[in-house]
């Protein structure tokens, strides 16, 4: 749309200065420049913030080398290189796994999936997810653009993106535009001549309708708008790379997805709590300890204060505040639950003391245990 829109926008300025009206030439020119360098400027905005995506893999890695435990740069991994893993550490490459106690990987930025997942010996764990819970060991099979996070990169950028509705219809109206154009020029070209008109006259005169007919101001107010709805997404959290996807999204009417994960702020968080005294509602904003707790009936709020201390004692995962915003360390569902706690006054100032005992969950006795003293 905006290449053959522009192309037909500098013919239209070539042929006003073959016509001896170079100011509209220039007008035309300057026009074509601003309009380029606004869509520039804003999708270039938009390719950045993707470029950041980048940052989610880590920077640095613990290795085991010549025996002992090393810490290098993410980048100098390379395959065969043997990777230690604790809870809290986010994977640099692809690895196979060869021994692990207890470990859980959040892998939802691949999956969309926020609960993290059970991982085994022998079992693959991604470059760019982060392990929540235990420890393990694995050797580095793929790095750098040879990881799967590289290759969903490489997709992305290889699908074929169809025209928006707006793209076809503005390249209809262009063509339509330009076949007037040319017919009406030619027609008052062919009239010119037969009324006696010189020839160079008469060529002028039908340039000069020709660039007439041609919309300067269609392209920069069309593109214009689409800047404004792109800036109203950013401001929603929303990245827009392409301008005319603004409109596409406007004329959506309905999302189908089998993916509930991608399309949510991959927050968990407790809204009701029950207990034979009474039930609460919570609501909070996303991981932040604060919010509002509604108990029914209010003499209740004593066994949900003791229902959410128990919880989080029995819990690993904590909230932390991090440049200003609230996120998850550890298991982002004891995360919530750690939140949750915060929001109904149960966390005491020092927090509370490490259990006596703490159990998995493993598959043999299907649950997890903690013992309290």
């Amino acid at each position: 749309m905006v290449h053959f829109f522009a192309l037909m926008r500098w013919a239209a300025a070539a042929l006003a200065l073959l016509a001896g009206m170079p100011q509209l030439a220039a007008a035309i020119a300057v026009v074509i420049l601003v309009n380029g360098a606004f869509a520039f400027v804003q999708e270039y905005r938009a390719e950045r913030a993707a470029d950041l995506l980048r940052d989610l893999l880590p920077r640095r890695a613990t290795v085991r080398r010549d025996g002992r435990p090393v810490e290098i740069d993410a980048d100098g991994l390379v395959p065969g290189d043997v990777v230690i893993l604790t809870a809290g550490d986010r994977i640099s490459a692809d690895l196979r796994l060869t021994t692990t106690t207890a470990l859980r990987i959040d892998a939802s930025m691949l999956t969309g999936e926020s609960a993290p997942v059970r991982a085994d010996v022998d079992d693959p764990a991604y470059g760019g997810t982060f392990v929540v819970e235990g420890d393990g060991e694995g050797v580095v099979t793929a790095t750098g653009d040879h990881t799967a996070l590289a290759e969903i990169a490489r997709l992305t950028r290889r699908a074929a993106r169809p025209p928006s509705p707006l793209a076809r219809e503005l390249h209809r109206v262009v063509r339509t535009i330009a076949w007037i154009a040319l017919g009406v020029g030619t027609a008052f070209f062919g009239t010119a001549l037969l009324v006696g008109t010189p020839l160079s006259d008469g060529f002028l005169f039908a340039v000069g309708v020709m660039v007439a007919l041609v919309p300067e101001g269609l392209l920069p107010t069309v593109t214009l708008s689409l800047a404004l709805g792109a800036q109203r997404m950013a401001r929603r959290h929303a990245l827009v790379r392409h301008l005319d996807a603004v409109e596409a999204l406007g004329a959506t009417t309905c999302i189908c997805t089998d993916k509930t994960g991608t399309l949510t702020m991959n927050e968990m968080e407790v809204v009701r709590a029950w207990t034979p005294s009474g039930e609460a509602r919570i609501s909070g904003d996303g991981y932040a300890p604060t919010g509002t707790v509604a108990c029914e009936p209010p003499a209740g709020a004593d066994a949900i204060r003791d229902l959410a201390r128990t919880a989080r004692r029995c819990s690993d995962g904590r909230v932390a505040e991090r440049d200003g915003h609230w996120s998850p360390v550890g298991d982002p569902m004891e995360a919530a639950i750690d939140a949750f706690a915060a929001r109904v006054d149960a966390r005491p100032e020092a927090g509370p003391a490490a259990p006596a005992a703490r159990f998995p969950f493993d598959p043999v006795r299907r649950m997890m245990s903690v013992v309290d003293d």
